[in-house]
């Protein structure tokens, strides 16, 4: 097939491209089990659809691995993600791959509300080229397949705008209603969608309705079911936290998500902004994505999407540890940021002047962010969920083997979950600093059958190197029977 044809195909089906391509870079290693980056968030999400479909598919209660000898039942943002899951669990029976092929289903519905969204303002070359970036930019890829709910917050938001911009243009009640439900459900599966989807919406409306918008009694039933849907799920899931002590700590605790000191240091903007150019825009599609800003606005509306990016820029500081943290926490930049690198590229693509040839700029660009995007997400992603490199699936086959399913057990790992869930067990989390003698009696009190944990690493991220830590875990060992006790992990006995 020639060149030319090739052409003339893409020109005339654009979305199946697109989605075509999306789908060939995610389905790499689909069937990796829970390990590698951000492993820890992965488990708990996984362990709740599993316990979804072991328990009853009870929505509404939620249960973790980590709760000792109780239920399980936690303080978790709304785990409508995790309960699709475990549907497909009870046609399909268990496994990640389910996890990993809803994340994709939801990021091609991403691309497809994106493409959709951005051809209201734009042409379909800019559609074109925003998706393609945001189809192929490596953690956007990375993401979309992990066993975690921000592909479907990300599909969420975009339909929710979209939608929102259909009954601004048309004043049909059925499409407020869409978008009421996507963005009630961005706002439950996490709380920061408040404010970097209720910015944007709220421009679109003050630019139609001006002052009228405080009187629009469409808008108030709008923002009146957001909100109560938002407080009801948030109240009842404090309530969980009250009653059972499981949470994974929005309103405070040790997270510590709100150091509001660090906004005021180099650090923090530094390291935020080095990560999003170099992982998320793979390095040289953030200069593209800079000069995009300076391309001027044909309209009022355009101005949408630098509203848009600047709510996400503020989300981060409402939870700056967190997004300092956490790398997923800049991909909502990413829906207006590849709209500013589509309106650059469809722009300069073709221009092909003598002094300085944009469009070859461009093209060398585009190659170079594909060879670094590709380096980063193989060598700093995908090769750490090779199961024959990973400590802690290793560990989990050991536990498989020497503790019984139905035994609960101390493990050394802080707040990781990835060995609990792996290893498909229940019990307590505790960091080895805090491993005492009076610690392990109390569990014991619980119900603690074993203690289990590394000498190799805390945290499936954390690698153990505190030998002083490592000698209190042996003078622990030394007065309970040891299953396994050598240099890399232990298994203690503690009946």
């Amino acid at each position: 097939m020639s060149i030319d044809v090739i052409k003339t195909k893409v020109d005339k089906y654009p979305i199946l491209f697109l989605l075509a391509i999306a789908v060939g870079v995610r389905l790499y290693n689909i069937n990796s089990p829970i390990i590698g980056i951000h492993s820890w968030r992965q488990a708990d999400t996984a362990a709740i659809a599993r316990n979804f479909y072991e328990n009853g598919f009870n929505l509404f209660y939620p249960q973790v691995d980590w709760g000792g000898n109780s239920p399980g039942y936690c303080e978790t943002e709304f785990p409508i993600y995790s309960f699709i899951v475990s549907i497909l669990y009870k046609f399909f029976g268990v496994h990640e791959l389910f996890g990993r092929l809803t994340s994709i289903v939801f990021s091609l519905l991403t691309i497809l509300f994106l493409y959709k969204l951005t051809t209201k303002y734009f042409d379909r070359q800019v559609a074109f080229w925003s998706c393609l970036l945001f189809a192929i930019l490596p953690l956007n890829v990375y993401y979309s397949r992990t066993f975690q709910p921000e592909s479907m917050l990300l599909m969420c938001t975009v339909a929710g705008i979209y939608y929102f911009i259909n009954w601004l243009e048309s004043n049909k009640v059925h499409f407020l209603s869409i978008s009421a439900f996507f963005v009630a459900l961005s706002c439950l599966i996490k709380v920061l969608p408040i404010l970097y989807i209720g910015m944007p919406l709220l421009y679109l409306a003050w630019h139609k309705f001006k002052i009228k918008i405080f009187t629009n009694i469409y808008i108030f039933l709008y923002t009146l079911f957001i909100l109560i849907t938002f407080t009801l799920w948030y109240y009842h899931a404090h309530q969980l936290f009250l009653e059972y002590g499981n949470t994974f700590g929005f309103w405070g605790g040790s997270t510590n998500r709100y150091q509001y000191s660090m906004l005021l240091t180099v650090n923090f903007w530094s390291e935020i902004i080095f990560r999003t150019s170099f992982r998320h825009f793979a390095i040289f599609m953030f200069p593209i994505f800079i000069a995009g800003l300076f391309i001027k606005r044909k309209t009022q509306e355009e101005y949408f999407f630098d509203i848009w990016l600047v709510s996400v820029v503020l989300s981060w500081a409402i939870v700056p540890t967190t997004s300092l943290v956490h790398e997923y926490y800049q991909l909502p930049l990413m829906l207006p940021g590849v709209v500013f690198i589509g309106k650059f590229f469809a722009k300069y693509w073709h221009q092909y002047e003598k002094k300085l040839n944009i469009g070859k700029i461009l093209t060398v660009c585009l190659c170079l962010s594909i060879l670094t995007g590709s380096m980063i997400y193989s060598i700093d992603y995908m090769r750490k969920e090779r199961t024959n490199k990973s400590d802690v699936f290793q560990l989990a086959q050991m536990i498989k083997q020497n503790i019984k399913s139905d035994s609960l057990t101390i493990f050394t790992t802080g707040g990781d979950p990835t060995l609990l869930y792996l290893c498909h067990r229940k019990g307590w989390l505790v960091n080895p600093s805090y491993l005492t003698e009076e610690y392990i009696m109390s569990k014991i009190k619980l119900g603690a059958n074993y203690l289990a944990g590394s000498f190799e690493f805390v945290e499936s991220y954390n690698l153990f190197v505190d030998d002083g830590q490592k000698q209190k875990i042996n003078n622990v060992l030394s007065k309970y029977p040891n299953i396994i006790n050598d240099k890399n992990a232990f298994i203690a006995d503690l009946r």
